[in-house]
């Protein structure tokens, strides 16, 4: 059996559960960095009533506002 004091003990659970965190933390962080959000491709809209601006998808002719609720061309 392998004896261990109790200051030695400790230090290697210190150890080992410093080594877990940065472990975690680091590939955390590069798995955040691969996940990019890419902008889709919006146009500025304005409301003909209210005179709100929003931004919409470009592909639809008819967009309705989400403030008044109102459709707009």
């Amino acid at each position: 059996m392998i004896e261990l004091s109790p200051t030695t003990a400790l230090m290697l659970y210190l150890g080992l559960t410093l080594f877990f965190l940065l472990s975690i933390w680091i590939w955390n962080h590069y798995a955040s960095r691969r996940r990019q959000i890419l902008p889709a491709e919006q146009d500025l809209h304005v409301c003909e009533f209210c005179h709100f601006a929003y931004l919409d998808t470009g592909a639809k002719k008819l967009t309705r506002c989400p403030r008044c609720q109102s459709y707009n061309k």
